[in-house]
């Protein structure tokens, strides 16, 4: 400081006049700044480098930390996909599980009615050992009756059999009546009134119509309906006369003949009916066929006016082709007309009465019987008994 004061002052003039030579000393040069600045820039440039390094570690470190967050989510993505994956294996798994188990259960209902159904069998076979083995002669004629009452019915029913249904009543009443027991009273009382009620419409035969129908049917298939011509040529020889007037006479014979052959005279006041032709033939044997045939359908669903009017329609068609045997057409438009006033529309009675009866007869008679208890009961009885 006191230096720069010195140099800084005017140098001091003597009082001599010799020249004074005055000696400059160099100023000495002050500091700068610029290293200072240099170790500040310095100084700033490692601060951001140091700064740019941890931006730069802190930056690696997020992005690695961001990846394996990435990774993490990708991971857990596949492990929730696998986890519903196994969630849905494990439902279809347990749907199977649980039809397998539905189907077990419905072929153990199954097997266990099998089992019941063959309990019962075995169970219905040994009452019905059972029972065939106390069976006596009157349950085998009881049987019996039941039997021909059933099949009465049936044949009534079927195929309206009065008289057959009759004879099988009269059948049963008489094992009733042979058996002599006071409790079969009731069924014989109602024996009696189906064979009263069949009795009442005895005279209607179905069977026999049906049969009187088909034998028509046959006949009127073998009636003849076209004359066939004689081919058979007659040839007759004749000595041809020598005089004229007879040469004469004997060409107008011949030529009147022959004229006679082309011409036929009818009456007026007979109805003309055209000759049939030969192709329609089979026509019209089939048509009478049908008509019988429709006939017996009729008398078998009970249809009489359907019956009457088949039977109608035969005649007809039998009165006007068939002309050449007379007395066998006539013969079979006479059984027509006969079989046209038997009726086929009758009500059947109902015979199941006396069914009802000789059921609840049996019913009642088994369920009295001390030998018709079950085995099983037997043993629980002895068992006890011990």
């Amino acid at each position: 400081m006191d230096k720069k004061t010195e140099n800084s002052q005017p140098p001091s003039k003597a009082p001599t006049d010799k020249p004074v030579k005055v000696i400059v000393k160099p100023t000495e040069k002050k500091p700068t700044a610029k290293p200072v600045a240099a170790k500040l820039m310095w100084l700033v440039l490692i601060v951001a480098l140091l700064a740019l390094a941890v931006s730069l570690y802190q930056w690696q470190q997020r992005l690695t930390l961001q990846q394996s967050l990435q990774q993490n989510e990708v991971t857990v993505a596949a492990a929730v996909q696998r986890l519903d994956e196994q969630a849905a294996a494990n439902n279809n798994l347990q749907r199977q599980l649980d039809q397998q188990l539905v189907g077990s259960k419905q072929q153990q209902q199954l097997q266990q009615q099998r089992i019941d159904k063959l309990q019962g069998q075995v169970d219905s076979q040994q009452r019905r050992l059972l029972s065939i083995s106390t069976t006596s002669r009157d349950d085998w004629l009881l049987a019996e009756a039941e039997y021909l009452i059933r099949l009465a019915n049936q044949r009534l029913l079927m195929a309206k059999e009065v008289a057959g249904s009759l004879e099988l009543l009269q059948a049963a009443d008489t094992i009733a009546k042979e058996l002599d027991d006071s409790a079969l009273y009731f069924l014989r009382q109602s024996l009696a009134e189906d064979m009263a009620a069949l009795r009442a419409i005895s005279g209607f035969d179905l069977e026999g119509v049906y049969l009187q129908l088909g034998a028509l049917a046959k006949q009127a298939d073998s009636l003849r309906l076209i004359a066939l011509p004689e081919l058979t040529a007659n040839i007759e020889t004749q000595a041809i006369p020598e005089d004229w007037q007879q040469r004469l006479e004997y060409g107008l014979q011949d030529a009147w003949s022959k004229l006679g052959q082309y011409i036929q005279i009818k009456r007026r006041d007979e109805i003309y009916q055209p000759l049939l032709a030969p192709e329609y033939e089979a026509a019209v044997r089939q048509n009478i066929q049908l008509m019988f045939e429709q006939a017996q359908m009729a008398a078998l669903a009970g249809k009489q006016r359907l019956y009457q009017d088949s039977l109608a329609k035969a005649k007809a068609a039998l009165k006007n082709y068939y002309n050449l045997d007379t007395k066998a057409t006539n013969e079979i438009i006479i059984a027509i007309e006969k079989l046209s006033t038997q009726p086929v529309a009758v009500s059947l009675p109902d015979i199941s009465g006396s069914l009802q009866t000789i059921k609840n007869y049996l019913a009642s008679l088994h369920m009295e019987k001390p030998a018709a208890a079950k085995p099983q009961d037997k043993a629980a009885e002895t068992g006890s008994a011990q």
